[in-house]
């Protein structure tokens, strides 16, 4: 009988409206607040201890917390004479979690990577209060309050929820979801591992927004949205004893913030804890071009109901010829300035980047410190301008490993501007989301993906950025140790069905295992007429003690180019349409022989160039020498084999001159114009490859 009035008993009016004044909801930023989860049930031995944690995060956080004790999976399942605490909504809630035992719980259903025991957001309960901390330290976008109106004589209840964003929306996120709860303590019944007259508390009764929520759309800073949903409360149920907890969520998944009101005349404004400043702007990256400005609008709001003073201030690693200044209150700064602002102040900034000839990334960052309340962390935030890069290094945005890709950032610039790239830039691969959507890739021919021992390897947002990026003709070389098992691997934290058909359709490889430290080298295939005849090299541990390179395979689409000792696949090219791809089952980082390590990125930049290689023995540019370099008038050749040919090309892969060669005579370069050219030496059906400079 109860369950059918959970569907039956339920009426939704959700009056909507976008305005720019509140009824109930405070607009003063806040952190946010913590929604529990608990799973559990009654014939759990275990799940009393759980029960104690939660209390004890509830009743030490007062008015940040909240706690909804989910009774699903084999433990609550009744007895004879037991009453039936599940839901409809227990096993999806459940499901998404990745929970091995009970009692499990999630905090604010965020995936804490150092925390989890099954790759998901399921935590075991000596973990809630770390997890429940952190989120307490957190901003929230957006405030929510709520107010109930509840009729004891029809029992019909009224819920209204008002939200207010004091910010757009993050990056990646359309929309979001007002989802409303209905729990019930001091009910009375049998909990294994403690009594028959247990006082279970916080059960979940209802989802009165249904099983993931009431979606809120068309959402900017500034949006209030107020809904009022209309239940009738089943007569099971002690009125007294219920509570709301309204809360918001993106998707299925990560609760924003929420709170907990009593179902008889309940209140809430959504005031968690006031946070002292905000520090945003809604476009975080663009193209520049030389001497035109780029400009990005900032919003900075002083939290607190007192004045406060700040230190705004510019940093930046734009290069040498380009200029970076921000403008505020009609005054123009390069490095910083104080501002006072009035309580609950709103003011605006702008950041103002003017690129020179220099191509380029310049990564702008603004920072707002509280002079007020130096203890407060200060609010930080990025802008990125890209002007003339056809050649962008992205670096892995993973953080479950520990280990951080922009350490090994310069060995993919060094070795790009060594092949004579002059168009090269880089950035974090949060920013590659948002440098697609925001079109300034458009420009870029080639990425050059750098990995290194992070994951998860490539976000979901990552992977269809990349997607969009080939299908339109761009190039992709992407380098790390672990992408095959962390995509396609047991238990892996990028194991979509899009990222599994992404490896197969346009990496163009097949995964065989993660390896082990018997791949401890590499040597080319010297059958491709790309990547042929580069010197072997050992391959090095350089992620602090994990050494496992994957092992793949090459897929009928693609050519293998590097092999390990057992004869398996480390590396692959292929063609996905018109964009060229190389994968490496290893990061560039672990590849001890630097030359080896040049030569592979000179390779692919030239092939990404156009470049088709050549049939000959390609030997290393390091067992010959040209001098001098740079040059003027004319270029001598050591190391060279008598009556040799000569190819030049310049950077575009024209052939600008070629010829015979003898032992100790001069090419006569005068007539070229300054710049980097390439030059190949062929003798013997073998070929060297170098490169000089013409001043």
């Amino acid at each position: 009988m109860t369950k059918k009035l959970f569907f039956t008993a339920t009426i939704i009016l959700a009056v909507i409206y976008y305005a720019n004044t509140q009824e109930i909801v405070v607009t003063n930023p806040q952190l946010k607040a913590v929604v529990l989860e608990e799973y559990t049930g009654m014939n759990c031995p275990y799940c009393p201890q759980g029960h104690t944690i939660a209390e004890s995060i509830l009743t030490g956080n007062p008015g940040k917390v909240s706690v909804i004790a989910v009774h699903e999976g084999g433990f609550a399942i009744p007895e004879e004479g037991q009453p039936d605490f599940r839901t409809s909504f227990g096993n999806n809630l459940a499901g998404q979690t990745n929970l091995e035992g009970y009692p499990s719980g999630t905090v604010n259903r965020h995936y804490f990577s150092d925390l989890s025991t099954s790759g998901g957001t399921a935590l075991n309960r000596g973990d809630w209060a770390t997890a429940s901390n952190r989120i307490l330290s957190e901003e929230s976008y957006v405030n929510l309050g709520v107010m109930t109106d509840y009729n004891s004589e029809t029992r019909e209840l009224s819920v209204t929820v008002e939200s207010y964003y004091v910010e757009d929306l993050p990056f990646g996120v359309s929309s979001n979801f007002f989802q409303i709860a209905v729990t019930e303590s001091n009910v009375i019944a049998y909990q294994a591992g403690a009594s028959s007259s247990y006082n279970h508390k916080h059960i979940l009764r209802h989802l009165i927004t249904d099983q993931w929520g009431d979606e809120i759309t068309e959402i900017e800073a500034g949006t209030i949205v107020n809904r009022t949903y209309l239940y009738t409360l089943p007569e099971e149920w002690v009125a007294e004893n219920c509570e709301i907890v309204a809360f918001i969520t993106e998707s299925h998944q990560e609760i924003i913030t929420g709170v907990t009101v009593p179902l008889i005349d309940g209140f809430s404004n959504g005031e968690i804890t006031s946070d002292y400043a905000r520090l945003f702007t809604d476009v975080p990256i663009s193209v520049g071009q030389e001497s035109e400005n780029s400009e990005f609008d900032f919003t900075i709001i002083n939290g607190f109901d007192a004045e406060q003073t700040f230190t705004l201030t510019l940093s930046h690693d734009a290069p040498a010829d380009w200029t970076v200044s921000f403008l505020y209150n009609e005054e123009v700064y390069t490095e910083s300035t104080q501002i006072t602002l009035n309580p609950d102040e709103t003011v605006y900034a702008k950041i103002i980047v003017i690129p020179g000839e220099t191509s380029g990334v310049a990564k702008c960052v603004l920072n707002l410190h509280s002079v007020d309340f130096p203890a407060y962390e200060d609010k930080v935030c990025e802008v990125y301008v890209v002007s003339g890069v056809q050649n962008m290094i992205v670096n892995g945005s993973g953080t479950n490993t520990g280990v951080s890709s922009y350490e090994f950032e310069h060995h993919y610039k060094n070795a790009l501007i060594a092949a004579g790239c002059e168009t090269v830039g880089a950035i974090p691969g949060y920013a590659f989301e948002q440098a697609v959507e925001f079109g300034a890739l458009d420009n870029v021919n080639s990425l050059y993906f750098n990995i290194g021992g992070t994951t998860p390897v490539l976000t979901l947002g990552q992977v269809l950025a990349l997607r969009e990026f080939i299908d339109n003709g761009g190039n992709l070389f992407l380098a790390g140790q672990d992408i095959g098992r962390d995509i396609m691997g047991v238990g892996s934290t990028s194991g979509s069905i899009t990222h599994k058909t992404f490896y197969q359709n346009y990496l163009s490889s097949l995964y065989l295992n993660d390896g082990d430290a018997a791949n401890n080298s590499i040597m080319s295939v010297n059958t491709d007429s790309v990547f042929g005849f580069i010197p072997s090299s050992s391959l090095i541990d350089a992620y602090d003690g994990v050494f496992d390179p994957d092992g793949i395979k090459k897929s009928t689409n693609s050519t293998d180019i590097f092999l390990y000792p057992n004869g398996k696949a480390g590396g692959i090219r292929a063609f996905k349409g018109s964009a060229r791809i190389v994968y490496l089952a290893f990061g560039l980082e672990q590849i001890s022989n630097e030359d080896t390590r040049n030569d592979i990125m000179d390779r692919t930049y030239r092939w990404f160039e156009g470049w088709e290689g050549t049939n000959c023995e390609i030997i290393s540019r390091s067992q010959i020498d040209i001098y001098p370099n740079p040059a003027s008038d004319y270029i001598k050749i050591s190391g060279l084999v008598n009556n040799s040919n000569y190819t030049i090309t310049d950077i575009t892969g024209k052939i600008v001159k070629s010829g015979t060669i003898f032992l100790s005579e001069d090419i006569i370069i005068s007539d070229l114009k300054s710049g980097l050219y390439f030059i190949e030496i062929s003798y013997s059906n073998k070929s060297i490859l170098n490169k000089f400079t013409k001043l």
